[in-house]
């Protein structure tokens, strides 16, 4: 899934062009590619219970028991936290009877640069009885430098675009709007639920060699003989 980062509108104006004159507009798209340094796990630790303290506890000490191996992998306290705790009494729809039940949800964030170390932080996760580990997103942390060469190349492909086009009647072009945004692609990633659980035995991952940034832009420019 795309996420747009962000949108600017950069207005150019050109006084000595008519205000009639023709327009045509193009969008262009621009790519780098860079190898990734930094890697992020959001894994979900769910206990249900009929009564709500066996069920904060539950949920504790897997949460602790998780932390505690995945430190032994060599995470830090700067690598790992904890958010999004939540405590809900519902019905469980599981059960025919819809008992209602104490649900306690709390997630473990984990971030590190040490890519070679993945496998080995998902196997702690699934060793310490973690339900739902998500998607292992794989990405360049510092990405200022790659978007900003994405948008160049946006730019001289819009504009590659337009005076291709321009030219078959001989028109000169003139930026008039340019609107520019930025995606990132669906992070490479590894799903892992609880019913694939694999006990102690290692998690294959295969760390991307490349990932993408890429920047897309409509530019509308004035055409002149």
């Amino acid at each position: 899934m795309k996420k747009t980062i962000g949108a600017i509108s950069i207005f150019l104006s050109t006084m000595c062009l008519a205000k009639d004159a023709p327009t045509i507009s193009v969008v262009g798209n621009g790519t780098i590619s860079a190898k990734p340094d930094t890697l992020s796990i959001i894994a979900t630790v769910e206990t249900i219970n009929l009564n709500s303290e066996k069920a904060i506890s539950e949920n504790t000490a897997i949460i602790n028991n998780a932390i505690k191996l995945l430190k032994k992998e060599g995470l830090k306290d700067k690598n790992i936290k904890t958010e999004n705790y939540s405590l809900n009494y519902r019905s469980d729809y599981n059960n025919k009877d819809n008992d209602m039940k104490y649900y306690v949800r709390n997630q473990i964030v984990i971030t590190s640069e040490d890519l070679e170390n993945t496998s080995k932080i998902l196997t702690a996760l699934n060793s310490g009885g973690v339900n739902n580990i998500g998607e292992v997103n794989f990405y360049v942390a510092d990405r200022k430098e790659l978007e900003d060469k994405a948008y160049v190349l946006a730019y001289e492909d819009a504009k590659s675009k337009a005076q291709l086009i321009a030219g078959i009647d001989k028109f000169t072009i003139t930026p008039k709007d340019i609107n520019l945004s930025f995606s990132a692609p669906r992070p490479v990633g590894y799903m892992l639920s609880a019913n694939s659980k694999m006990g102690d035995a290692p998690i294959p991952v295969t760390v991307p060699n490349n990932v993408d940034v890429t920047a897309s832009m409509n530019v509308t420019f004035y055409m002149e003989k």
